[in-house]
């Protein structure tokens, strides 16, 4: 990668829009949009004027035209990259973006890797490594809250706190380097043990309000697998496709109907939702329906909750299979479902077996109880990410092992003062604020700057 050449991409999805943009960026990109760009008006003196939209169309060498065009020259240092960039907003067709860029290319410029117009961000000081990955986290943001959170980040939110923590490990550092540089000037004043410890268990608490809430964020960001588990015929198929509201899944009076493992996506308090429909638990001799009993053992196995649906129309005998199934999952919610029949099942029966479960009845074929069934679902899963008060705003897994091992050191340091010589106390303190550095980028190798930046999309 080079990084003092001129960069271009497609910075918008491919495919039939309004607009599609093709970005350039770097010291020549006012040169190639010159000799490519025909105004609509003879009076305009090019781009002479930063951030103005100029009307006119792309052309080749040959003169003719390829797009009808707005296009605009921002100077650095006051853009994303902090160099100069142009941005051609075209027609969106991937053959009339496919053909600007082609000039754009020809012209000087040479395409951009995945992830390089940030990584020049990044490296130009305009951005550091946790507002970059933030960027990343945006644009593959399943849910409102993961996009809020991520918006945090980019905002430099994580970069204040990991600079605060940093600053205050220099603070305690200082007089104890002192001592140890001089030590004719400390033969009778040593650092207060108490002191020191306190200071750093503020260090410590600070880390900690840092990892609170990462599981509830970390689901925001990534979504929870959700299995839907029950006898057959007990409405499942019914249930999948009332949440989904589509008809996701066949429904037949017929038992057995579901033999594999059918999913959807939604959204429930915030949360995005992989949803399962599984095969019906029940003694089989049939080959197929083995196999999807397995395949539900393994969704129900990696799921965050099951949802487990009972026939409130038919008596109900609490199947050893399913129980310990259910026994293996974090969350559990119980639901009665065809109420919109004559009852047999008593829900007090249920709720003494499953004392820990949230208990819904439903219609799944009249849409009877499906929002109290999301509710539940979604407080279920507030109970088992974390409280949605604890609003961490760490979500990539890199920041919370390194903030992890920080918090280690940290423990490690309190365990040891006292016991161990003030140089391997002073020691440990740069090592935590080294990690802490990593966050930031400021003492990564370029390997893994290629590594994270590689996750991007092209054009970002």
């Amino acid at each position: 990668m080079y990084e003092n050449d001129t960069i271009a991409a497609i910075s918008t999805p491919l495919g039939e829009g309004g607009i599609g943009i093709v970005k350039i960026s770097g010291s020549n990109a006012k040169s190639i949009i010159k000799k490519i760009f025909k105004p609509s008006s003879a009076r305009d003196k090019l781009f002479s004027i930063p951030k103005k939209l100029y009307h006119g169309f792309v052309v080749d060498r040959q003169g003719r035209e390829i797009d009808e065009v707005l296009a605009v020259f921002m100077p650095a240092p006051y853009t994303y990259t902090k160099e100069d960039v142009v941005e051609i907003n075209c027609h969106s067709g991937i053959f009339a973006l496919r053909a600007v860029l082609e000039l754009v290319l020809n012209n000087g410029a040479r395409l951009a890797e995945p992830g390089e117009f940030t990584k020049r961000a990044f490296i130009n000081g305009r951005i550091d490594l946790s507002q970059a990955e933030a960027v990343i986290n945006i644009i593959k943001a399943r849910s409102e809250e993961a996009v809020k959170t991520a918006a945090q980040v980019m905002k430099g939110e994580l970069s204040r706190k990991i600079e605060k923590i940093q600053t205050m490990i220099i603070d305690i550092r200082a007089p104890i380097e002192a001592m140890l540089d001089y030590p004719e000037e400390y033969d009778e004043q040593k650092p207060d043990l108490k002191q020191v410890k306190k200071l750093i268990s503020a260090v410590r608490d600070e880390i900690y309000e840092l990892l609170k809430g990462v599981e509830n964020n970390r689901a925001y960001q990534e979504g929870v697998s959700v299995a839907i588990l029950g006898k057959p015929n007990v409405g499942k198929s019914s249930l999948l496709n009332a949440l989904l509201r589509q008809q996701k899944a066949i429904v037949h009076e017929k038992p057995g109907t579901t033999r594999d493992i059918l999913e959807g996506f939604m959204s429930m308090g915030g949360y995005p939702i992989r949803l399962l429909d599984t095969a019906g638990i029940e003694g089989t001799s049939d080959p197929v329906e083995i196999e999807g009993i397995s395949r539900s053992r393994a969704a129900a196995a990696e799921a965050a909750l099951i949802i487990y649906v009972i026939d409130g129309s038919s008596v109900w005998d609490a199947d050893d299979d399913i129980a310990s199934m259910i026994s293996q999952s974090k969350g559990l919610v119980v639901v009665i479902n065809k109420v919109d029949l004559p009852r047999v099942v008593e829900e007090n029966r249920v709720r003494e077996k499953y004392t820990n479960a949230a208990v819904v009845n439903t219609s799944a074929l009249e849409s009877i109880g499906i929002k109290e069934l999301e509710e539940a679902v979604a407080k279920q899963l507030d109970d088992i990410m974390g409280n949605k008060n604890e609003s961490s705003i760490i979500v990539s897994i890199r920041h919370e092992q390194i903030l992890n091992e920080v918090m280690e050191t940290i423990e490690g340091i309190i365990n040891i003062l006292g016991k161990e010589p003030w140089e391997i106390v002073s020691t440990e303190l740069q090592y935590a604020r080294s990690l802490l550095g990593n966050i930031l980028g400021k003492t990564l190798d370029d390997s893994l700057l290629d590594k994270i930046f590689s996750e991007f999309c092209l054009g970002k």
